[in-house]
């Protein structure tokens, strides 16, 4: 089912589907739905068994849909090769990238658009908002903000190419648009391995490599689904994905000379085999001989320590990543490190748990600490009384069923109650504010997380 209109096309939104029957409809309704006239929606699906390509046919088969729609029927299970057939049909100037378990806000496209065409961008992006959807079929929303301590990088055109933190730190490609001569100029397209495992690394690595008109937006457009449980960002073989994407970047001549600044990839790539490493270990009860573990522990050790003998970089990863010596040398160790860290965490969060009983608290924080503070006492079926938060614009907001005070507000009409303090940074400085405020110490817990 082709689109017969492709003359005058903006943008052209890639959606690629395998078995997400529960979501699609939310997902391309968002999509035909954007106040963006000249798009059209390519549908790529990979062959779906539980009813998702048979509601994409039915929306392109409705008279008012399907000069938008171009459905595709994959035989390959790859979210990279999904994509890059739709970047092959696309039409639009700009390509967005809608993963099919998410949804858009009704002006996203539009709103980039006009942005990336004002300021003949190669690339254009915005924030946005995780969310999990709570048993009472609400969601609870989490703004992403991708320069909270450098916002005058915002709304203006800046050259990525050699900037540090947007190779550690801009890791999504669907909240955003790609100018399609653009990326067929640099052959930029997505490693093509199985499933849907990890690929946007490559590809958004080698777009800020190669991009040098950039713009970021502070609004929020896009809506990321966090607890779909059969997401990759889940899966036992994340180092492994990991692996396989710098590999490609780093062995693959054609992609290896675009990469103009080195010391980004390797920074992206010291702080991916960090996180990806950690959570791994735990999947494996910390087996640092696992077959998920050791084999891409060597590759990686292998590059980064013939990058720092060499003098490769002419950044120091150690000053960046303390604990990188200890990983490099000794993977038994490490390990045996990230589970006593683990275990005296489980035994905090028990302590707390017993120490709550069946009482009601109150939440102070709402941050990502709070976000997963919540979600641990409600598991715990530990009840949130209500919340207060140092952030004005969250006063007198409800969040969840509960009430956000201020601070002063909120001590006045909870004198008595336990305090959960959900803040990594500050946790110290707020356990003050609230003893000043005249809280009882007895009544006052630090949440213990680990957020990675």
């Amino acid at each position: 089912m082709e689109n017969a209109c492709k003359e005058n096309c903006k943008v052209s939104v890639i959606l690629p589907s395998l078995n997400v029957a529960e979501y699609i409809e939310e997902c391309i309704e968002s999509a035909l739905n954007q106040t963006l006239g000249a798009k059209e929606i390519i549908c790529v699906d990979a062959g779906s068994t539980d009813g998702t390509w048979e509601i994409l046919s039915s929306y392109a088969k409705n008279p008012q849909y399907k000069d938008q729609m171009i459905l595709i029927h994959s035989n390959i299970k790859s979210y990279g090769y999904q994509v890059n057939i739709g970047i092959q049909k696309a039409s639009g100037e700009y390509i967005a990238i809608l993963e099919t378990d998410d949804y858009v806000v009704d002006d996203m496209y539009e709103y980039l658009y006009q942005l990336g065409v004002s300021c003949d961008a190669d690339y254009v992006k915005a924030d946005y908002d995780a969310f999990i959807t709570s048993p009472s079929n609400k969601k609870k929303f989490e703004a992403a903000l991708l320069f909270k301590n450098e916002k005058e990088k915002y709304n203006r055109v800046i050259n990525p190419s050699h900037d540090a933190y947007l190779y550690t730190n801009d890791c999504n490609i669907w909240k955003g648009i790609y100018k399609r001569s653009f990326l067929v100029e640099h052959d930029i397209f997505l490693n093509e391995s199985k499933g849907a495992a990890f690929q946007d690394i490559g590809f958004m690595l080698q777009v800020l490599s190669c991009a040098k008109r950039a713009v970021y937006s502070d609004k929020s457009f896009y809506r990321y689904r966090m607890d779909r449980e059969q997401s990759s960002i889940y899966s036992i073989h994340r180092l492994q994905y990991s692996y396989q994407e710098f590999a490609r970047l780093l062995e693959e001549e054609d992609i290896k000379k675009k990469l103009i600044y080195i010391d980004g990839i390797f920074q992206r790539m010291t702080h991916i085999f960090f996180d990806e490493l950690i959570k791994s270990l735990r999947v494996v009860e910390y087996d640092a001989d696992s077959e998920l573990i050791k084999p891409y522990y060597l590759w990686f050790k292998k590059q980064l320590t013939d990058a720092i003998n060499q003098k490769s970089l002419s950044i120091d990863l150690y000053q960046f990543y303390p604990e990188l010596p200890l990983l490099l040398s000794d993977i038994y160790e490490f390990s045996s490190k990230i589970k006593e860290e683990d275990r005296i965490l489980a035994q905090k969060r028990k302590e707390l748990i017993d120490t709550i009983g069946e009482k009601s608290v109150i939440l102070f924080g709402l941050g990502a600490y709070g976000t997963s503070a919540m979600e641990f006492l409600y598991d715990h079926n530990i009840k949130i009384l209500a919340a207060c938060d140092n952030n004005k614009t969250l006063w007198h907001t409800e969040r969840d069923g509960f009430l956000v005070y201020a601070p002063t507000e909120c001590v006045k009409k909870f004198p008595g109650h336990i305090y959960i303090i959900a803040n990594k940074r500050y946790g110290k400085e707020i356990e003050r504010q609230l003893l000043d405020l005249g809280i009882r110490e007895s009544n006052i817990f630090l949440y213990p997380a680990d957020i990675l």
